[in-house]
């Protein structure tokens, strides 16, 4: 068995106001799916590798519920032969996707090996057929495990003698066009593994597996090796998903709002993981866009507020001038926003809160007109507060009398 199996290797590439919906969804709502289709050679030198995954099914599942919580799992069988006159029987046969780990374990059981004609097989069919005729489901990731030990039709996949359709296959599949646009259709969140049980398809698997970013092969020699390979495939494929519910706690807790190669250090990942791994939540509908930049702190933009005055006394219902001195020496424009509040015994009241654009290297005063809109007579306290984002740069508090 390849000896580079190893989980990592699959670790590849304004304000949200519902982020505890999205944390509800991920958590506890709605279970994270996981969509794994067997594409198998059942020809007869199939045989034993058939019979050691069923053998083994019960167990590859249970291990790997037992790795991720509240993953749900469906699988799809895709078994292929040829086409007529090589084999007679069927070319492809499609078992959709189901949760029902004993009716996958039946479909498995009953797939019976036939003796084939030429050496190459209808491997093209089977991939077309599982990007096809699958129910994959947009929000779940997917994994097409494609499984064989003959190669596909045509010239260039093999140099065999005995290949009947050498021009490839009759219905003009191709097996790298066919992962090619798997990969189109759903992006990142789609995971092809070629397992060749037979080194007469090295070259040919390889070259499939290849055709995409992050494809893997896999060279076996033994029949029990296949479940072992299997096994360890979904376990990498679970670890990437563990490592996207840290991306998505980190994005939540942030309100999406971070430095991104800050993030990939904060939660042990490359920027290249990182990225990939919010490309992939997006896709999943798990977040709802790419996270924003934080933007620079105040004194890195080198913002400076100056407050004005507040008079001495104060009419209910008449409006007085307020003003403040903003300077902004940086060469981006920045947006603050101005908060004023009356207090006085019946309570607190807004004055006013305004948004205002501050055009870079520029120096201004900000006339507000203030209306004070309570008549409770005696003393009174007027707060002012700066805000740039989420921070306050300038606040003071007046005490002044209304009348």
């Amino acid at each position: 068995m390849c000896s580079s199996l190893k989980p990592s290797a699959f670790i590849s590439k304004g304000l949200i106001g519902n982020t505890s919906i999205f944390q509800l969804e991920w958590i506890g709502l709605v279970k994270t799916r996981l969509d794994v289709a067997f594409v198998v050679d059942t020809t007869g030198s199939m045989k034993d590798d058939i019979s050691a995954v069923k053998d083994s099914l019960f167990d590859i599942v249970d291990k790997i519920v037992r790795k991720t919580e509240d993953l749900e799992f469906r699988f799809g069988i895709v078994s292929y032969r040829d086409h007529p006159p090589q084999d007679r029987s069927y070319v492809t046969k499609v078992f959709d996707f189901t949760d029902d780990i004993k009716e996958v374990h039946k479909k498995i059981s009953k797939l019976k090996p036939s003796e084939g004609g030429d050496t190459p097989e209808a491997v093209a069919d089977g991939i077309h057929d599982a990007r096809t005729k699958l129910s994959w489901g947009v929000d779940a990731y997917k994994v097409l495990l494609l499984v064989g030990d003959a190669p596909p039709h045509g010239s260039r996949y093999n140099s065999l003698g005995d290949d009947y359709f050498s021009r490839g296959c009759p219905e003009g599949y191709d097996p790298c066009d066919e992962v090619i646009q798997l990969k189109k259709e759903y992006g990142s969140t789609v995971f092809i593994f070629v397992v060749g049980c037979n080194p007469l398809v090295e070259e040919s698997f390889r070259t499939i597996a290849d055709s995409v970013e992050d494809g893997k092969y896999f060279s076996l020699h033994e029949a029990d090796e296949l479940p072992v390979a299997i096994l360890e495939i979904l376990e990498g494929v679970s670890d990437l998903i563990e490592a996207d519910r840290r991306v998505l706690t980190y994005y939540e807790s942030h309100d999406g709002v971070f430095d991104l190669p800050e993030a990939a250090s904060n939660i042990g990942m490359t920027l290249r993981e990182l990225k990939t791994s919010l490309s992939r939540l997006i896709e999943l509908e798990r977040i709802p866009r790419w996270p924003k930049g934080r933007p620079l702190s105040p004194s890195q933009m080198g913002i400076k507020v100056d407050l004005g005055t507040v008079p001495d006394a104060i009419v209910g219902g008449k409006p007085f001038k307020y003003s403040l001195r903003v300077m902004n020496p940086s060469a981006t424009i920045l947006s603050i926003r101005v908060i004023v509040s009356l207090v006085t015994s019946e309570g607190v009241s807004e004055v006013t809160n305004e948004r205002h654009d501050i055009s870079p290297r520029s120096d201004n005063q900000l006339d507000l007109k203030l209306i004070p809109m309570s008549f409770d007579v005696g003393k009174a306290n007027i707060k002012v507060e700066v805000l740039y984002g989420s921070k306050s740069i300038a606040s003071q508090i007046y005490s002044t009398r209304l009348h």
